[in-house]
């Protein structure tokens, strides 16, 4: 699979008027805002179909913020995410990553943003209980 933008996240920016898909926080809010996820590619397939968090499967260890989140101009950008001591529990091949903007609801109001698993220096790999780093492109992390 090649790195994509959710459709349908894509659609709620034209359709709605909530702002539960923004990425842009400003203020780093520590609930509301855009979360990395690191996915089991044996476990995990992207799905055009996929809206919601909660239809991701795979997902090893706890969602991270990205901090300082920016979007200028046509990009959306951010600090780098540092995933700390990831394990592996029993096999896990780690491959993507998972951008969703969480809300105060549970997961399955969480919009699906991103997927990547093409590109990523050090993916895919089996965790050992080392950090984790993802580091964005200097440009920004994705444009529109």
């Amino acid at each position: 699979m090649a790195n994509a933008l959710y459709p349908f996240w894509k659609q709620a920016l034209m359709r709605e008027l909530d702002e539960d898909k923004s990425l842009d926080q400003g203020v780093v809010d520590p609930v509301n805002g855009v979360y990395v996820s690191l996915v089991d590619i044996e476990i995990y397939a992207y799905s055009d179909g996929q809206q919601f968090y909660s239809e991701v499967t795979g997902v090893r260890g706890l969602p991270s913020m990205i901090t300082n989140a920016t979007v200028n101009g046509r990009v959306f950008a951010g600090d780098t995410v540092v995933f700390t001591n990831v394990t592996d529990p029993g096999g896990a091949h780690i491959g993507g990553i998972v951008l969703a903007r969480q809300n105060s609801g549970d997961n399955g109001t969480w919009r699906l943003v991103l997927y990547e698993d093409t590109g990523i220096t050090g993916l895919p790999m089996i965790p050992s209980g080392g950090n984790i780093i993802v580091s964005w492109n200097v440009l920004g992390i994705f444009g529109l």
